[in-house]
């Protein structure tokens, strides 16, 4: 019987083991963002596939007392994201685009509440800008006022849309 080297034995290993043997790539929840622009403008110089919130969440927003009290509240973008039990989540809400990100980090989970504790980070052309230490609860969605920009605001919603029981 011909031996077989070692090293060929561990490198064709078992497909995915890696990641099965690293709980922090566990997905514990899935978390939706979206940015949003307030402004007195109308928003047409911003390009294609911006559309106006409804008035339902218009209403929400001028209630805001960070905020200055727009007329217009557009969506530039969302994204639907994982979050992994022991690293950074990364989130692009406008598609094919570097120059806005968020991470989500996850700190603790209150159970028995459904509400998740996470560090939220807005990064812009790749350095961090705004942190936010936040509770957040399934279901509910959470306003965090960005920059200014342009003649306007950037406002991030975060909504936590599922979270999974930690093993």
């Amino acid at each position: 019987m011909k031996a077989v080297p070692l090293f060929l034995i561990l490198s064709l290993g078992l497909p995915g083991l890696a990641d099965a043997q690293d709980p922090g790539k566990e997905v514990i929840g899935q978390v939706r963002t979206e940015v949003l622009f307030g402004t007195n403008g109308s928003g047409s110089p911003l390009g294609d596939g911006i559309s106006s919130v409804s008035g339902e969440e218009k209403v929400r927003l001028q209630k805001v007392t960070k905020l200055e009290a727009y007329r217009n509240f557009l969506k530039l973008g969302s994204v639907e994201q994982d979050i992994l039990k022991g690293y950074k989540s990364w989130a692009q809400p406008l598609r094919n685009s570097q120059a806005l990100m968020l991470t989500f980090q996850p700190q603790a989970t209150i159970k028995e509440s459904r509400k998740l504790r996470l560090d939220v980070e807005y990064w812009q052309k790749s350095k961090m800008a705004l942190r936010w230490d936040r509770v957040f609860e399934v279901g509910k969605k959470v306003y965090l006022v960005g920059p200014a920009w342009r003649d306007g605001n950037l406002i991030i919603t975060v909504e936590l849309v599922s979270l999974g029981k930690k093993r």
